[in-house]
C-alpha cells in the first residue's frame, strides 16, 4: 500500500513537471516586438524591442533582450530581467546616454515563433532622462521570430 501511494505520488509530481515544463516553452517570449502604426512622439526613434526570452536566460550572463534604435550606430538599451507573471511583464532598461526606458504591458496572445497577425503584447512604455519621465505611450505590439 505504501509503495503504491509513493508511486502515485511520483506520477503525479512527473505529470505536473511535464506540464509546467510545457507551458513554459509555450510561452516563451523570444521575438522582435515592433509597435504597430505610427509611433508617437518620443518613440519615433525606436525600431524594436527584442525579448531574448529562454534562450537568453540560459546564456552565460544571461541576455534578457533590448530596445534598438533606427539610427543603426546608435548603442541598444540593454533589458533588465523582465518579470513574467502570468501574461503580464514588466521590465526597465539600463540607461545609455542619461535616457532609459520602462514597460509594463500584457500579452494579448503569447508569440509561437511565427510572424503572427495583428497585436501580440499591448502596454505602456515610458522613457526616462534620469528620474525625469519625458514621453509616455499605450503601445500596441506586432511580433516577429526574426530581427
Amino acid at each position: 500500500m505504501k509503495k503504491t501511494l509513493v508511486l502515485c505520488l511520483a506520477l503525479l509530481f512527473i505529470g505536473y513537471a511535464a506540464t509546467v515544463a510545457k507551458a513554459q516553452t509555450e510561452n516563451d517570449i523570444f521575438g522582435y516586438y515592433t509597435i504597430q502604426g505610427k509611433a508617437p512622439v518620443g518613440f519615433t526613434d525606436i525600431s524594436e524591442i527584442h525579448l531574448a526570452g529562454d534562450y537568453g536566460a540560459q546564456q552565460k550572463p544571461p541576455v534578457h533582450g533590448l530596445i534598438r534604435l533606427k539610427n543603426k550606430t546608435a548603442k541598444d538599451f540593454a533589458i533588465n530581467k523582465p518579470t513574467l507573471n502570468g501574461k503580464n511583464i514588466t521590465f526597465t532598461t539600463k540607461a545609455v546616454g542619461g535616457i532609459s526606458y520602462q514597460f509594463t504591458g500584457t500579452f494579448v496572445k503569447f508569440p509561437n515563433n511565427e510572424a503572427q497577425e495583428g497585436t501580440v503584447l499591448r502596454g505602456i512604455l515610458r522613457k526616462f532622462k534620469g528620474k525625469t519621465k519625458i514621453a509616455e505611450a499605450n503601445l500596441k505590439f506586432s511580433y516577429s521570430a526574426g530581427g
